[in-house]
C-alpha cells in the first residue's frame, strides 16, 4: 500500500445543538463521571445514555460510556463507543488512545496471558513455556513479542529446529526475509526430513526474489512430501509474478487436487481471475473460501475490493464494515479502503476517523508510525488518487503462506 508523507495540522470541527439540549447532556454526564467514581457503573451507564438521548453529538459521553464498557471488558461495545466519539470529534486524542487500548484487548483476555506467564515464573529455565507465550502473541499478530519469547527459548536450546522454525515464521511476519532464511537453513540442516522447514525456506527465499533457489526448495519438500499441496500454491504464485496466468490456474487446480480444502489455492485463484478482470469468478471463488472459514479476512477483503474497483461502491462499503465491525477488527487495511469511500462521498471527518485507526492498528501490529494525515484537502487528494490492491497480489508482496 502506498502512503504519503504531510504536514501535521488538526482538523478542526464546529459542534452545533440546541443549548437546552446540550446543558440537559452535560448534566448527564457530570452525574455519570460523578458515579463512575463512586464505582457505580451501571448507574453511570445509564446516565451517559441520557447524556447521548439528549443530545447525539456530545462525544464525551460516548467516551465516558465507552470507558465503563472497557473496564467491564465489553469491548466491542467500549470500541464502538469510542468511534462515534472520534467521528463526532476526530481531535479527540484520549478517545484515539483507548480505541487502540480496547483494539489490544480485543486480541485475548488477560487469564490467557497470566497462565502463560505463570508458567514461566514457575518453570523460568524450560524453554517450552517461552514457545508457547510466543506463539500466542503470534496468533495475536504480536510478532515482535512473539519473536522476543522465541528468542529468549533459544538461548536456553540453540540447536532445537523447533524453535527455530518458529522464530524463523516471526521473522517472516516481521517482513525480514533474510533473518528468516538463515533460521529455516539452520532448522533443514539439523532435520532435512522437515517438509515445513523446506517449505518456508522457499516462502523467505520467494519473498527475497531467488526464484532458482525458491524452485529448488519447493522441490525438496515435495521430494520428502509429495502430497504437500501448498508447495503448488508457491509454484503457481511464481507463474503469476511472470504473468502466466493459466500456468498459474494450473498449479493452484495442483494443489486442490491433492487437497480440496487448500482455501489458499483457491484464494489464489481468485485473485488470477480478479487480475484477468474474471470479477464475477474471483467473487464466486472468495465467496467459497469464506463458506469454508468465514474468518478468512483476506478473502473478504478482496471481495470488497473488487466491488470497489469495479464501482459497486455501496457493496464494497459492505464488506468493509463486515470486517471491521465482525470478522477482524484490526485489519487496518479495510479502514483505509473505507476511508477512500468515506471520502469520495465527501465525509472527510469519517474518512479522518478511519485513517486514524488504520494509523494506531499499524503502529500497534509493527511498532512503526505509518504517513500520518490530518487535513481534509489532503485526506481527499490522496484517496481520490489511490487504487485500493487486492490483498495477496503479486506485485504487493504480501502473501501470506506460512503452514502452521
Amino acid at each position: 500500500m502506498r502512503l504519503y508523507k504531510y504536514a501535521f495540522l488538526l482538523m478542526s470541527t464546529a459542534i452545533f445543538c440546541l443549548p437546552i439540549a446540550c446543558q440537559k447532556g452535560k448534566d448527564h454526564i457530570e452525574i455519570a463521571n460523578s458515579l463512575v467514581k463512586e464505582n457505580k457503573l451501571d448507574e453511570a451507564l445509564a446516565e451517559y445514555s441520557k447524556a447521548i438521548e439528549a443530545n447525539v453529538n456530545l462525544s464525551e459521553a460516548y467516551y465516558g460510556r465507552g470507558n465503563v464498557y472497557l473496564g467491564q471488558e465489553k469491548l466491542e461495545e467500549a470500541a464502538t463507543d469510542f468511534r462515534k466519539a472520534i467521528d463526532i470529534n476526530p481531535k479527540y486524542i484520549d478517545a484515539h488512545r483507548k480505541l487502540a487500548e480496547t483494539f489490544t484487548k480485543i486480541g485475548a483476555p488477560d487469564d490467557e496471558f497470566q497462565k502463560r506467564y505463570k508458567a514461566i515464573e514457575n518453570d523460568p529455565e524450560n524453554p517450552l513455556n517461552y514457545v508457547d507465550l510466543g506463539v500466542f502473541l503470534h496468533k495475536l499478530q504480536k510478532e515482535i513479542d512473539a519473536i522476543e519469547q522465541y528468542k529468549r527459548a533459544l538461548e536456553l536450546d540453540p540447536k532445537n529446529p523447533y524453535i527455530m522454525f518458529n522464530l524463523g515464521v516471526g521473522y517472516l511476519d516481521m517482513g525480514l526475509y533474510a533473518d528468516a532464511e538463515t533460521m529455516f537453513k539452520e532448522v533443514v540442516e539439523i532435520n532435512p526430513s522437515y517438509d515445513n522447514g523446506h517449505y518456508n525456506l522457499a516462502i523467505s527465499l520467494h519473498k527475497q526474489g531467488k526464484v532458482d533457489e525458491t524452485i529448488k526448495e519447493l522441490n525438496k519438500t515435495l521430494e520428502v512430501n509429495p502430497k504437500y499441496s501448498d508447495a503448488y500454491v508457491v509454484f503457481g504464485l511464481i507463474k503469476l509474478t511472470e504473468k502466466k496466468f493459466e500456468e498459474a490456474i494450473a498449479q493452484y487446480n495442483k494443489a486442490m487436487e491433492i487437497n480440496p480444502d487448500n482455501l489458499d489455492a483457491r484464494y489464489q485463484r481468485a485473485i488470477v481471475f480478479a487480475l484477468q478482470k474474471r470479477y464475477d469468478e474471483a467473487l464466486t471463488e472468495n465467496m467459497a473460501v469464506l463458506e469454508k472459514n468465514p474468518k478468512y479476512t483476506n478473502a473478504a477483503y478482496n471481495i470488497g475490493v473488487i466491488y470497489h474497483r469495479t464501482d459497486r461502491l455501496d457493496r464494497a462499503m459492505e464488506w468493509y464494515d463486515k470486517i471491521t465491525k465482525k470478522i477482524d477488527p484490526l485489519y487496518e487495511d479495510a479502514y483505509y479502503n473505507r476511508a477512500q469511500l468515506y471520502t469520495m462521498k465527501g465525509d472527510h471527518s469519517k474518512a479522518y476517523s478511519d485513517y486514524i485507526s488504520y494509523s494506531y492498528i499499524t503502529k500497534w501490529r509493527t511498532g512503526k508510525d505509518p504517513a500520518v494525515v490530518y487535513k481534509q484537502d489532503e485526506i481527499k487528494e490522496m484517496f481520490m488518487q489511490s487504487v485500493p490492491t487486492l490483498k495477496g497480489q503479486a506485485k504487493d508482496q504480501e502473501v501470506e503462506l506460512k503452514s502452521n
